[in-house]
């Protein structure tokens, strides 16, 4: 994705995204741990700064959003919990449990510090 987000920029021209990761120097059981419990792809053994990097990107900001993350997750669950009812009619059952499941291992992985989410501003150099 950063590569594609370099061939659409201008020199100069910034891009900001979210990235949800891993912090670096987990055992081989953690990061085995965070990939179940995070979103797909979302150990990596490439550290931030060198992605961007490799994609020809100069890293601006990093900034940890992990505590807003953290609420964002929980309290999205909460509302899926009160409008159960109407979301399982719309989305059916499986999909509901799954996306319940999906927010409760988020939270699971943020709570044990293996999953991450920053804020990422980078430059096309």
């Amino acid at each position: 994705m950063l590569r594609e987000c370099y061939s659409v920029l201008k020199k100069g021209g910034r891009i900001a995204g979210y990235v949800i990761h891993t912090p670096t120097g987990l055992s081989a059981s953690d990061e085995i741990k965070a990939a179940k419990l995070g979103p797909s792809d979302v150990t990596s053994p490439a550290r931030i700064e060198d992605l961007t990097y490799y994609a020809g990107l100069g890293l601006i900001a990093h900034k940890d959003v992990t505590d807003v993350f953290h609420d964002t997750c929980k309290a999205i669950l909460e509302v899926r919990e009160k409008l159960e009812e109407k979301l399982r009619a719309e989305e059916s059952d499986e999909v509901y449990e799954e996306e319940q499941e999906k927010k409760r291992s988020m939270l699971t992985g943020i709570r044990e510090g293996l999953l991450l989410r920053s804020l990422i501003i980078a430059m096309k150099r």
